[in-house]
């Protein structure tokens, strides 16, 4: 399939599936949505998918769902699915399987997804060698330890030119921050780099010379992501995010809709 009649699939889809997934809890805005299911759709590399973080199943929904125009996607979750509610921060944990269970056979995707009940540290040391990741996902424990960890354990298994995207690069949490800062983007391994909504990706390659054309825009990239970083320590409680500089410099990370057609063209989608 040529990429413009792919791409039309994808366009076709997108309205069914932002519907059935707004219906999901969880914390995507309709534009991190999109990304999701472009990264889905679109595979950059030949591999699974992998979700580290699924709550209740909204971005496990659409990965599947979008998954489904790349023949022979699959897609792996992981998650222990264990919360405190917010309006009762001193109960003990609560699991939310049931609603994610419910949430996946309501979308007719449970087929589609093999899930495991645990931490994604439980999951790493049962993964197969040759189970290429094409794409991981990073939305689980949110701390930089958790973040970092999740990215130490799965990267070995990146499939050459696979796409890593992580949540919450931009306002809540400052694990997913540094971890695109420090780990993708001052990598000679990452190429094509970008935001959508506080969703930060970037594109691994096994070979560093295929990064080359992409340093100039990716340090770019850093430095304005990289200034965030310290509000984040010093301003722990919203890390500033009330503020009118922090806002600010988060306005200088360009982190808009993405146009799946350029996206597709600069990731270079596999096949060729």
């Amino acid at each position: 399939m040529n990429d413009s009649a792919h791409l039309e699939k994808l366009h076709r889809l997108m309205p069914e599936l932002i519907r059935i997934a707004k219906a999901v809890g969880g914390f995507l805005s309709e534009k991190e949505m999109q990304f999701l299911a472009m990264a889905a759709a679109c595979p950059a590399a030949e591999g699974v998918i992998l979700e580290i973080g699924s709550f209740m199943g909204k971005s496990t929904v659409i990965l599947a769902t979008a998954g489904q125009l790349a023949p022979g996607t699959e897609v792996v979750a992981v998650d222990p699915l264990e919360f405190r509610p917010a309006s009762d921060p001193k109960r003990g944990k609560e699991s939310c399987l049931d609603s994610f269970k419910a949430n996946l056979r309501h979308a007719k995707v449970e087929h589609r997804v093999e899930f495991h009940q645990m931490r994604s540290q439980q999951l790493a040391p049962l993964w197969k060698r040759d189970r290429k990741i094409r794409l991981l996902w990073i939305d689980g424990d949110h701390s930089y330890e958790g973040a970092k960890s999740d990215f130490d354990l799965f990267s070995p298994f990146l499939a050459d030119g696979a796409i890593v995207a992580l949540h919450d690069c931009f306002k809540h949490d400052v694990g997913p921050m540094r971890v695109l800062a420090e780990d993708m983007l001052l990598s000679t391994n990452f190429g094509a780099a970008g935001a959508c909504g506080s969703i930060g990706w970037a594109q691994f390659r096994e070979d560093p010379k295929n990064c080359g054309p992409f340093v100039k825009a990716k340090l770019q990239f850093y430095k304005r992501t990289a200034r965030l970083i310290p509000h984040a320590y010093l301003d722990p409680v919203e890390h500033g995010t009330g503020g009118a500089y922090y806002k600010l410099l988060r306005s200088r990370v360009p982190h808009g809709e993405i146009d799946p057609a350029d996206w597709v063209r600069q990731v270079a989608i596999w096949p060729p």
